[in-house]
């Protein structure tokens, strides 16, 4: 696996972001969230013996940070918790020391991820890392304006995954779909089970709080999971560890396929569904006893644009491919913000009109209107 990004922030010489492979002589590491992608050679023996030897750290948040000390023990002393907000930083180089001002934002990737603002050499600098924004939401971001004005960015490094999709479903439409096909298929039969399959290790946390608000039923996490999740009960509160829940949540590489006619598969993905989707009705495709849906933590098109457009970055830097200027010209327009929260994507239950079962017609998106319950994400 390739690393998403080379880790080089050229205005900020001393310092490599989610790349451990390129340059281990580094004076200071960020890592904006733990999937495969960002943290390719961060286990390596010759890194951590660099870190020890060259005295240096790896800053990240702190449910990151509980992340990194559950996949890779040896790396603990090496470890710097980054908190919301403005922090600076001390970093000793070769030639003095320097101080370097970082602002941490949530990304809204998966729990834990952030982006980082730095401020160096009188440039201000975004690097989002993964990320997704829903429309105009960035102004929600204090930190990201300045009298009402969104603030100079020097430079943009911006995460470009999912550029060449036009737009992605809000995952709140998803996910109230999924939840009321969960119920419909565990009411048919005490026996059957529901499996979460998904595509990485972190970044479905707030499906399990989704399902546990509407059923009150938690979902079973793996014992590496436990241990990191358990240490944020109030931020992930649907998760267990007893095995007996009739919900379990694995990734697809770890799932070993069990052909039981009682149980129900639902695999969340978006890179299956290429730039394809249809965001009006065709976000849930069902094959006997599996639903795959199209879930997304990265941004469609629609939404980078938005972000790219409002705070009109003087150079762009796009990972992993180079940003794609076509169609540029999708001005920001502001107006009402999206009710999609920013912080973590934390969900908070709403009352909807209650409808027949009858009336909800499987395989076709499911509306506010035709749901029992219902949550805005």
């Amino acid at each position: 696996m390739r690393s998403a990004f080379n880790g080089y922030i050229d205005e900020i010489p001393f310092i490599l972001v989610d790349n451990f492979e390129n340059d281990l002589n580094k004076c200071a590491y960020f890592l904006s969230h733990y999937h495969g992608d960002h943290v390719f050679g961060i286990a390596g023996d010759l890194f951590r013996r660099k870190l020890k030897r060259n005295n240096v750290f790896i800053y990240a948040s702190k449910v990151t940070v509980a992340i990194i000390r559950e996949e890779c023990p040896r790396l603990t002393p090496y470890l710097k918790t980054m908190e919301l907000g403005k922090n600076t930083i001390s970093i000793n180089t070769d030639e003095k020391e320097e101080f370097l001002n970082v602002t941490t934002l949530p990304a809204g990737h998966s729990l834990g991820s952030v982006m980082y603002l730095f401020e160096y050499n009188k440039k201000t600098i975004l690097y989002t890392g993964d990320f997704r924004i829903s429309l105009n939401s960035v102004a929600k971001y204090n930190h990201l304006q300045q009298n009402g004005e969104p603030i100079k960015i020097d430079v943009l490094y911006v995460d470009t995954t999912f550029q060449s999709v036009h737009s992605f479903p809000k995952r709140s439409d998803v996910v109230r779909n999924v939840v009321f096909h969960i119920k419909n298929w565990l009411n048919l039969s005490e026996k059957n089970r529901v499996i979460l399959l998904t595509c990485a290790g972190y970044g479905y946390e707030s499906i399990c709080n989704v399902i546990f608000d509407a059923m009150g039923v938690k979902t079973c996490v793996g014992d590496s999971f436990w241990n990191i999740y358990s240490q944020f009960p109030k931020e992930i509160y649907g998760i267990t560890n007893d095995r007996s829940s009739r919900i379990h949540l694995c990734t697809k590489y770890r799932y070993k396929a069990d052909p039981s006619p009682f149980e129900l598969q639902i695999y969340f993905s978006a890179l299956k569904w290429g730039d394809q989707i249809n965001i009006e009705e065709d976000f849930l495709t069902f094959k006997e006893n599996r639903i795959e849906v199209c879930f997304s933590t990265h941004c469609g098109r629609d939404e980078l644009l938005n972000f790219i457009n409002y705070l009109k970055p003087k150079r762009i830097v796009g990972f992993p491919d180079e940003f794609d200027s076509d169609n540029r010209s999708n001005v920001f327009q502001d107006g009402r913000l999206n009710e999609e929260a920013v912080e973590e994507f934390r969900i908070s239950p709403k009352k909807r009109k209650v409808v027949k079962e009858r009336e909800v017609r499987v395989g076709k998106k499911v509306s506010d209107s035709e749901l029992k319950e219902a949550f805005e994400w």
